[in-house]
């Protein structure tokens, strides 16, 4: 049998992602099953006992509709059990393990070999297949890099692993889309003499078993690009006859929209693009009022937003988390518009060093993110070593020996990885450079955490641990808009104690730090490719051949690799993501549920009607909630209320109201115009304010103006922990802050529950009176859809308050004084209170627009002095 060293090559680098795996473990979270999972016959069980085949296994697949670039789960049972050493995977043992199972993306929805992406004949003469000369490792992953897997098959039978589908996008050459379907191809290696060991004329024989059962037998990983006595590249040929094909198709893109003009132009928010893709292509694909929308998701919130106040032309609409300042000129007057919540997750990739399995729970608290985003740990410390670097002198070397983090997470059945086994500098967060909303958020939950702020300051952790010197507060206060590396230090000497030679390798390592930590400037898309190629953004402070080495990838079975990235791609990628404490100090993971809850609990600023998470406030909503999760953010529009043409109001509103309604943009769901997976439908109070804000999108606001902000809010009993509104009898109270010019007025607002005998059908007889009362934050109480109290649980009005319609913004000063405003005012407070809750529209949507991710060159290993 001859191996050729392309071969060896593309067998090294394709089975790396092999792993021997207990029954019902997983490589990574599972990928989330939608409506579109089917579960086939796989290939009958091989009996290497009774050399005789069984029963049929079989073959399930998570989704495989609507995909777009991101995981799947795959998973099967009543396959023959894999056998062999287990070993760490970044050896060569896995050429010796028995019945490993492959799994392909393939072009095409009967596809050869010939169509499946990074196997040896990839792209080569489908009427030969197997009867021809492997092909150059380099072109069988012509595009991306490679997303062919391999796993193992338990003892009882079943398998599982997560397989990255490409798009087009990503595999020009599979051009996989919404015209083109392709296929999943799990293909267990069973054995036969593919190589023709046993035969006279050199042919294959499958069903020749004799040979499978050995080192380098037929029925092991290694034969996979075996070439038999032709120099044909037959060593997969008979493992081909046991595959399963499992059909899959995508989501439409928004080049599929059919060419028209473009009727809105959007920018900003990365955090919010997989639901604006789906959003997008929604939009224009409706049939009865499709609306033409081009968004740029790679400008990220500031840009927008600035973008937006000046007017420019590519942003009629800008989306955002945090609001303008409120103070700044605009172009137009506008509104704000609730269209999602997304969050913020602290994806990662942990191996147990013992056996080589993904971990798979974990909790981080804020002092930990803090340490991690100050490159505060001693990443290049030793034992042995003579001298260390001033500024983290005495730290842990990397996150696994914090004591801390060990006494937060307790082993219980596992081992996490020493600061070796994972190379301490590659334990350091993949981020995403450039401001963005994302860092603000991140970094300003941080700063409101007792702890965190006293280590940012200066003070110590219980252990002893203190900031790097160069992020304390007094030079580098939280929250910040991005992440720069503040510590360019390094050892006065090399670590044994000798003098750095000026001309020799170690000619940087005086400013080593500057090396180990660096923020992706390219995207979140970046980010994530970085975590799922298992590549940290490190460098090699040794200076060989005119250049510092990019750090090398990890191998799966000895991974230590964190990243920051949006709940909308943790969840696309099926990526294991870390717990976070609450306001309760309950430590919850981000899912759509706990963003949901947390959505609830937001607060209202009443300067610009936008909300966000109490962080750090007592006798709050949030600080009774303990399924909140904590780095939920709202997703907001910014979009005109006057000053631009009807036709293109008419648009920008059609667009809002599709993305905001239940039936669609807020039904979750991966199909063109729902809400994707990942992120949480807009709440009852936010929907009531997006359909008073998209109201006046289409009615319009003539001239400009001083900012006018209505919040229904709850009066202040003792204590000052805001309540719900007085109620006597069938007589309601409310409390409605006004702000206008920058003056805040507090009026109690009345309004009459009708309790059927009679009213005006909104469940109201009474009207209103206006009377100043002291000012008070909150939100108005929780209603049925008659305005009748509602039958189920009544938050704290210290939670989600929304505005009826803030529309905030001026292009001019107001030339007609504060009474133009009043009787549009109180009308909006009457409208409010008249409902006495939630206005029942629910909004929603999905997506994923905006950059695509980008391949990340391999990087050589890192090790240098030690």
């Amino acid at each position: 049998m001859v191996y050729g060293a392309a071969v060896l090559a593309w067998t090294v680098s394709f089975m790396t992602a092999l792993v021997l795996l207990p029954p019902g473990a997983h490589t990574t979270a599972v990928a989330h099953a939608d409506s579109s999972s089917v579960t086939v016959a796989g290939p009958q069980k091989w009996d290497p006992a009774t050399q005789t085949f069984g029963d049929h296994g079989t073959v399930s697949v998570s989704q495989t509709q609507n995909l777009t670039d991101q995981v799947v789960h795959i998973s099967w049972t009543g396959f023959t059990p894999s056998t062999g050493p287990v070993v760490n995977i970044g050896g060569i043992g896995w050429q010796n393990v028995i019945y490993p199972v492959i799994v392909y993306q393939c072009r095409g929805t009967q596809p050869k070999i010939t169509d499946c992406y990074g196997s040896t004949h990839y792209g080569q003469d489908p009427a030969k297949g197997f009867l021809q000369a492997n092909q150059d490792t380099g072109l069988t992953i012509p595009d991306f890099p490679g997303n062919q897997r391999a796993a193992v098959t338990h003892a009882d039978g079943s398998g599982a692993m997560d397989l990255e589908v490409y798009t087009a996008n990503e595999s020009p050459s599979m051009a996989c889309d919404v015209g083109h379907p392709c296929s999943v191809v799990v293909e267990p290696l069973y054995g036969g003499d593919s190589l023709g060991y046993d035969t006279s004329d050199g042919s294959p024989d499958c069903s020749d078993h004799a040979n499978d059962a050995y080192a380098g037998g037929e029925a092991t990983g290694g034969v996979i690009g075996g070439i038999d006595n032709f120099d044909f590249g037959s060593g997969e040929q008979c493992a081909w006859n046991y595959r399963t094909v499992i059909p899959i198709s995508f989501a439409p893109v928004p080049g599929a929209c059919t060419a028209a003009a473009t009727d809105v132009l959007s920018e900003g928010m990365p955090m919010l693009d997989r639901a604006l893709t789906q959003w997008v292509v929604g939009a224009c694909l409706s049939g009865s009022n499709p609306v033409n929308v081009i968004d740029s998701t790679t400008l990220t919130e500031p840009s927008a937003r600035d973008d937006f106040l000046a007017g420019q032309p590519g942003a009629d609409v800008a989306f955002t988390s945090r609001p303008a300042d409120p103070a700044a000129s605009s172009a137009k007057p506008y509104t704000y518009v609730p269209v999602g919540n997304t969050g913020i997750a602290i994806a990662y990739y942990v191996d147990d060093p013992g056996t080589n399995l993904p971990i798979t729970g974990m909790k981080l608290n804020a002092r930990l993110v803090a340490k991690l985003l100050t490159q505060s740990y001693d990443t290049e410390h030793l034992p042995s070593q003579q001298v260390d670097i001033a500024s983290v002198a005495g730290n842990p070397q990397c996150l696994f020996k914090d004591p801390e983090f060990l006494a937060l997470n307790p082993a219980n059945g596992f081992t996490w990885p020493s600061c070796q086994d994972v190379d301490a500098m590659s334990t350091l967060p993949v981020v995403a450079g450039g401001k963005s909303d994302l860092v603000h958020q991140l970094t300003a939950w941080i700063a409101a955490d007792p702890d965190a702020a006293a280590f940012l300051g200066g003070a110590a952790d219980q252990w002893g641990m203190h900031v790097d010197a160069y992020y304390k507060t007094s030079a580098y206060p939280f929250p910040i808009d991005s992440f720069i590396p503040q510590d360019a230090s390094g050892p006065p000497t090399s670590f044994d104690g000798t003098p750095i030679d000026p001309k020799g390798s170690n000619r940087d390592y005086g400013r080593l730090k500057s090396y180990e930590w660096n923020p992706i400037q390219s995207g979140l898309d970046d980010v994530v490719r970085h975590l799922i190629q298992n590549t940290a953004t490190c460098q090699s402070p040794d200076f060989v051949n005119n250049t510092h080495a990019k750090c090398n990838a990890e191998v799966i079975g000895s991974r230590g690799l964190l990243a920051v990235m949006d709940t909308g791609r943790a969840a696309a990628f099926s990526l294991p993501t870390a717990a976070l404490p609450n306001g309760t100090g309950a430590y919850v993971a981000p899912t759509v549920p706990a963003m949901t809850a947390a959505a609830q609990d937001y607060v209202t600023d009443t300067a610009t009607g936008t909300q966000s998470l109490p962080w750090g406030t007592a006798h709050t909503a949030y600080t009774g909630d303990a399924a909140a999760y904590p780095l939920t953010l709202p997703a907001y529009a910014m979009a005109p209320t006057s000053g631009v043409a009807a036709a293109k109001a008419t648009k920008i509103a059609d667009f809002l109201a599709s993305v905001t309604d239940n039936r669609s943009g807020q039904m979750a769901g991966t199909a063109p115009g729902e809400l994707a997976p990942g992120y949480a439908a807009i709440t009852a109070d936010q929907a009531k304010q997006a359909g008073a804000a998209i109201t006046k999108i289409r009615q319009g606001v003539p001239g400009g103006g001083p900012t006018v902000t209505v919040t229904a809010t709850g009066p202040v009993p003792t204590g000052g922990v805001t309540g719900v509104p007085t109620t006597s009898g069938t007589v309601v109270s409310t409390p409605v802050t006004v702000v206008s010019n920058g003056k805040t007025t507090v009026y109690q607002i009345t309004s009459t529950i009708n309790n059927n005998n009679g009213g005006n059908g909104n469940g109201n007889t009474g009207g209103t009176t206006a009377a100043p009362a002291g000012s008070a934050t909150g939100s108005s109480s929780s209603k049925g859809a008659a305005g009748v109290p509602s039958s189920g649980t009544t938050r704290s009005l210290a939670g989600s308050t929304a505005p009826a319609a803030a529309a905030v913004g001026a292009a001019a000063p107001d030339t007609a004084g504060p009474a133009r405003y009043l009787l549009p005012t109180l009308l909006v407070i009457g409208v409010v209170l008249v409902a006495a809750g939630p206005a029942g529209l629910l909004l929603s949507a999905p997506g994923g627009l905006g950059a695509r991710l980008r391949s990340v060159r391999p990087r050589p290993t890192r090790r240098f002095g030690k």
